[in-house]
């Protein structure tokens, strides 16, 4: 009699947990940041706020950007600027309570969302430039001092799965892409070799089909 009292007493006190972890509201409003942007020197945080059932929200980013790097001019570095994007997303498998074969309880979602974003950006550059003369068979050399000044905007879609650790931090993986557009102000003189203006998916300026995959970590407020 007294075993199978401590078995019943031992399977509410298990049942009353396993209850409260269901129960456990999962937060509404998470701040998160983007690590894969310390790369090229800029800060990118923002909040996504899910509806009540989790099945879909709005993310909003700010993103800062500080190079102003004079020295390598070669390598298009050097803006200074601040972007915005703003998200819809539409979980496809809303983020619910799940349970792993190790009896550890997660939410997890997968989404598909659409994007709007545009910036600002301002750079300055110097250096020397040399230019091959084949008729002289030596490199003549040019300074030059310009800025650049340059707004862009893209729209897009990415689709992203979401999982949850201990119910407050968010980690997110996400793959899509979009078309960026760009406009460019110079003043001042630069080269006019046209290698020189190539532009990489990471350049503000950069204009066409923007691959846009990454990752994203937060935590619940």
């Amino acid at each position: 009699m007294r075993n199978t009292l401590l078995l019943l007493a031992l399977t509410c006190f298990a049942a009353s947990i396993t209850f409260a972890q269901d129960e456990q509201p999962l937060s509404r409003t998470v701040f998160k940041l983007s690590p894969q942007h310390f790369i090229h020197n800029s800060l990118k945080a923002g909040i996504e706020r899910f509806n009540a059932d989790h099945s879909g929200s709005f993310a909003v980013f700010i993103t800062g950007r500080m190079e102003n790097n004079r020295e390598y001019i070669y390598d298009r570095e050097g803006y200074n600027g601040m972007a915005g994007e703003v998200q819809f997303r539409k979980y496809i498998s809303p983020m619910k309570l799940r349970t792993s074969r190790k009896n550890n309880t997660f939410h997890q979602g997968i989404y598909g969302a659409a994007y709007i974003q545009g910036g600002t950006y301002s750079g300055g550059f110097e250096d020397n430039y040399s230019v091959y003369d084949p008729n002289t068979g030596t490199y003549a050399q040019t300074y030059y001092r310009y800025t650049e000044r340059i707004t862009n905007g893209g729209v897009g879609f990415t689709i992203g799965y979401q999982k949850t650790l201990w119910q407050v931090i968010f980690l997110e993986a996400f793959v899509g892409g979009g078309v960026q557009f760009s406009d460019i102000n110079i003043s001042g003189n630069r080269p006019e070799d046209p290698f020189y203006y190539y532009s990489g998916i990471t350049d503000p300026s950069y204009r066409g089909i923007l691959p846009k995959i990454g990752l994203h970590i937060g935590i619940a407020l």
